[in-house]
C-alpha cells in the first residue's frame, strides 16, 4: 500500500496499545491430539462424519457469493500463449474456476495478537467476526500480510505464525470458509519492517531489512533475523498453515520497489541480474519447495522501458514444475476525476496494461492485488468521511463497464483496497478497526453508494464462480 500508510501508523501509535520491540506476549499453545484408537472388529465400517468445533462467534450461513467448503489445494490452471490461465479448486467433487473481488484486512494477525484480547478464546471472536463480516459483504477473499507491523526476531516470526494457525482453524470452521492471500514480506512504509514506519528503501543501512542487503546481498535469508526465508521455513513447518486449503497463495513481496536500491529501477545491468539470481530465483525456489499452494513474487515497480521483456526472461528459465504454480499480480490506483479521460487513467494503467501482457504471454492467471482510488487534496482521514469515492467510475475504467457487448479488460480476480474494518463491534461493548490504512483510497463510514458499488460488482457475473 502508499506511503500514506506511515501517516495513519504513526497517528494511530497514540490509541493503539505499545509494541514493544522485545517483549511480547507468550505463544499460544496447542493441545496434544488424542492417539487413536485401536483397531477393531468394525475397523473396516464407514467412519462416521467428522463433527468440526463452532466458531467462536455467530456463523452467517448460506452468503451469497461465499464459496463451499474446499476439497483440496487451489491450483494454478495454465493457458496457451496469448491468453490469460486461471484459477482453480474443487467444491463437492468439481473443478470451479476461481472468480472474485476480494478485501483486504492487511494488518489482522498484528490486531489479533495485541487487540485481540487476553485468551485464546477472546482473539477467536474477533478473528470470526472479522471473518464474518468480510463474508457478509460478498468478500470469497481476504489479502492480509504474514507478519506482525514491527518485525525483525524469531519471536515475531513464531507469534505470527501463531495468529495466523488460529485465523485458519477459526475460518475452518465455518460453513463457508474464506480463502487467503498471505502475503510475507512488505516493502513500503508502515507495516512488516524492524522500523515498522519506513519502507525497506530507508531502513537502518546495517539491518539485513534495508532493501539493498535484502535483494541483493542475502538478507532475505539471513538466518536467526526474523527475515523471508526464515518466515517461510517457520510456516512450513506449522501443518494449521502449510496443509490449510483456504490459502489461494502465497506472495514474497508487498509492492517491490527497485527505484531507489536495485539497479534504479532499470531492469537491466549487474545489479538487475543479481537481483534475480540472489532473490527472485532462490526465494520463489524456497517458497514453492517448502509450502504447496500457488506462489505469486508480488506487484513490481521500475521503469517502463524492458520491464515485460526482463520478467519474462527470469519467468522462463524458472523449473517448469515452479512456474506451473506462478500467478502474475499488478496493483491500479487511480484518482477521482471528472471524466474518464482524465490522463490520470492512462498514467495509473500503463503498468496493469504492461502485466497483463507478461501474464498472456505465458499464459499466466492474473491477479489484480490491490485496487483503489485515491482522492487529491483530501487529507487522510482514518475510519472517518470526507473523501468522496466514484467506484462505478473506477471499475469502468479498470476493469471495463458492465453490459454483456462491453469491452473489458480480461481480469476475472482483483482484491479492493479501502475498505476497512472500521469500529467492528465486539462483545462487551469494545470496538476494533481492522484493514483501515488511513489514506484517501480509504472508503468512509458515510459512502453507502460506494458499497453499494462493491456489493453490485462482487455480484456481476465475471466476478461469481461458475
Amino acid at each position: 500500500m502508499r506511503l500514506f500508510l506511515a501517516f495513519f501508523f504513526i497517528v494511530a501509535a497514540c490509541d493503539a496499545p505499545s509494541r514493544p520491540d522485545a517483549v511480547l506476549p507468550a505463544p499460544l499453545t496447542h493441545p496434544t491430539p488424542a492417539p487413536p484408537s485401536p483397531s477393531n472388529l468394525h475397523a473396516n465400517l464407514p467412519s462416521p462424519p467428522v463433527s468440526r468445533p463452532h466458531p467462536a462467534c455467530s456463523d452467517t450461513r448460506d452468503t451469497p457469493g461465499i464459496w463451499p467448503r474446499p476439497d483440496g489445494f487451489a491450483r494454478v490452471v495454465p493457458a496457451k500463449p496469448g491468453a490469460l490461465g486461471h484459477l482453480e479448486q474443487d467444491f463437492a467433487g468439481r473443478p470451479v474456476r476461481l472468480r472474485f473481488v476480494g478485501a483486504h484486512l492487511f494488518d489482522l494477525l498484528d490486531k489479533l495478537l495485541y487487540e485481540g484480547g487476553p485468551t485464546e478464546l477472546d482473539r477467536r471472536r474477533v478473528a470470526c467476526i472479522a471473518l464474518d463480516a468480510v463474508a457478509r459483504s460478498g468478500a470469497p477473499v481476504v489479502r492480509l500480510w504474514g507478519s506482525l507491523k514491527q518485525t525483525g526476531s524469531s519471536t515475531e516470526i513464531k507469534h505470527a505464525a501463531d495468529m495466523l494457525a488460529l485465523l485458519l482453524d477459526e475460518n475452518a470452521r465455518r460453513e463457508q470458509p474464506l480463502r487467503f492471500i498471505v502475503t510475507l514480506q512488505n516493502h513500503q512504509a508502515g507495516y512488516g519492517a524492524p522500523d515498522s514506519t519506513r519502507s525497506l528503501d530507508d531502513q537502518d543501512p546495517k539491518s539485513p531489512f534495508f532493501a539493498k542487503r535484502f535483494y541483493l546481498e542475502g538478507g532475505w535469508k539471513q538466518a536467526g533475523a526474523g527475515s523471508l526465508a526464515d518466515r517461510i521455513e517457520a510456516f512450513a513447518a506449522r501443518p494449521a498453515i502449510a496443509e490449510d486449503r483456504a490459502i489461494l497463495a502465497f506472495e514474497l513481496v508487498n509492492e517491490l520497489d527497485t527505484f531507489r536500491n536495485v539497479a534504479r529501477g532499470t531492469w537491466d545491468g549487474p545489479e538487475a541480474g543479481v537481483w534475480v539470481s540472489e532473490f527472485v530465483q532462490p526465494a520463489l525456489r524456497l517458497l514453492g519447495e517448502r509450502l504447496p499452494h500457488p506462489i505469486l513474487l508480488g506487484d513490481l515497480r521500475g521503469h517502463e522501458a524492458a520491464y515485460v521483456s526482463s520478467q519474462r526472461a527470469w519467468i522462463e528459465a524458472l523449473p517448469a514444475s515452479l512456474r506451473a504454480r506462478l500467478v502474475w499480480t499488478a496493483h491500479v490506483y487511480t484518482a477521482v476525476a471528472p471524466s474518464g479521460n482524465d490522463p490520470s487513467f492512462a498514467r495509473a494503467t500503463w503498468k496493469l496494461e504492461k502485466d497483463l501482457t507478461i501474464a498472456r504471454s505465458l499464459g499466466l492467471p492474473f491477479l489484480l492485488g490491490e485496487l483503489g482510488q485515491h482522492v487529491p487534496r483530501s487529507a487522510p482521514r482514518f475510519c472517518q468521511g470526507g473523501a468522496r469515492h466514484d467506484l462505478g467510475q473506477l471499475f469502468d475504467v479498470v476493469l471495463g463497464p458492465a453490459g454483456p457487448r462491453a469491452e473489458r479488460r480480461p481480469i476475472e480476480a482483483a482484491i479492493l483496497w479501502g475498505e476497512g474494518l472500521c469500529d467492528l463491534d465486539l462483545e462487551g461493548g469494545r470496538r476494533i478497526s481492522i484493514g483501515a490504512g488511513g489514506d484517501s483510497a480509504d472508503i468512509g463510514p458515510d459512502e453507502p453508494a460506494a458499497r453499494e458499488r462493491i456489493r453490485e460488482i462482487r455480484q456481476d457475473p465475471r466476478f461469481r464462480v461458475e
